[in-house]
């Protein structure tokens, strides 16, 4: 990545751009990676505005002991020794690939919906503090962040998107939403359900499965945002993404991923987007937003609200919808519930 940033400075000019006005951004894994170049001193100064969309969980780094620990399982899976690099970038890819895939706990080779996702992050980077000297924003932000001015979001209902496969969408039964929560809260998991059927009072037990199982990345971006503001100087702006789209019923609701057709304008040729005829106004907003971020620093524009940067004093949150809004600190209550449960939990 840094090396395709340094050919952008180097090249950029000779396409019309400017290699002084670079954004980079991102949703879900490229939102990591923007986290992590955010934390790259080699690419402090390649780019200058940054966006990380539904991808704020690259907050944390794998530790040089974990990665150290997989680095040696694989090498040994393949009778490498340590000190055989040779060999090792001699190994064929598909066989590579199986030797990783046989680390993997079975549940997260299939995919299953839960499966320990651990073992399977692992394989990111890991604080080396050389070209990867700390987490990005934990505890605190990187220096190497503070003067790139940011954005950063999550959509309302993330876990839509991982949910729709699953056997019991939308059949739900209240007995099952505790099965599958129990595991996930423990014996806080009477307090936050009555937080959020109170919230949400017209929620089914699928509803409340999705929305609570949402949660993880949102707060995460609030964190985030919170240690990018006490970095400063650059501001950081967030949004949340509540737009539902009406694709087979509504199954995705406004699901992970679902925003990244708004914001390249391209909504019609997006099939999971569906087929509200507001749709484009959203679009047009969005793709709108981001351009102007990137042209100024600042993502307002004549088509949206007045969009405050996000501090300790003014939590404004932009919501992305029809019509877009900005609220205050949005949905307190329910972050509030949360209290004493462990983001990396």
């Amino acid at each position: 990545m840094v090396l395709a940033l340094e050919w952008v400075r180097d090249n950029i000019e000779t396409f019309g751009g400017d290699p002084g006005n670079v954004t980079i951004f991102g949703e879900s894994g490229g939102g990591v990676k923007v986290c992590t170049l955010l934390t790259m001193p080699v690419a402090k100064g390649l780019f200058h505005r940054a966006v990380i969309q539904s991808g704020s969980m690259g907050t944390w780094a794998v530790e040089t002991k974990a990665a150290t620990n997989l680095a040696e399982r694989l090498l040994a899976g393949l009778n490498i020794k340590a000190n055989e690099i040779e060999k090792l970038q001699a190994v064929p890819a598909p066989q590579l690939l199986d030797a990783v895939d046989a680390l993997m706990p079975a549940r997260a080779r299939t995919g299953m919906i839960g499966a320990p996702a651990g073992e399977v992050m692992q394989f990111s980077p890991s604080v080396d503090g050389h070209y990867f000297p700390v987490h990005p924003f934990e505890p605190v932000a990187a220096p190497t962040a503070a003067d790139v001015p940011l954005i950063v979001g999550s959509n309302r209902d993330e876990s839509a998107t991982f949910l729709a496969a699953d056997p019991r969408r939308r059949r739900l039964t209240e007995e099952e939403l505790h099965q599958r929560l129990e595991p996930v809260l423990g014996d806080k998991m009477d307090k936050i359900l009555s937080v959020y059927r109170k919230t949400r009072p017209d929620a089914t037990p699928w509803d409340l499965l999705i929305g609570i199982m949402s949660e993880r990345e949102r707060r995460t971006v609030i964190q985030l945002a919170e240690r990018k503001a006490a970095g400063g100087p650059a501001p950081v702006y967030v949004y949340l993404f509540t737009y539902e789209s009406d694709f087979l019923g509504g199954l995705f609701k406004a699901g992970h991923a679902l925003e990244i057709a708004f914001v390249f304008d391209n909504a019609d040729d997006v099939g999971w987007a569906g087929d509200r005829p507001d749709k484009h106004v959203l679009a047009t907003q969005m793709s709108e937003t981001w351009a102007a971020f990137a042209r100024n620093g600042d993502p307002n524009h004549s088509g949206i609200p007045k969009w405050e940067p996000f501090t300790a004093a003014n939590r404004a949150t932009m919501l992305f919808d029809v019509p877009s809004r900005v609220e205050v600190d949005p949905y307190r209550e329910e972050l509030d519930a949360w209290e004493g449960i462990p983001l990396r939990r």
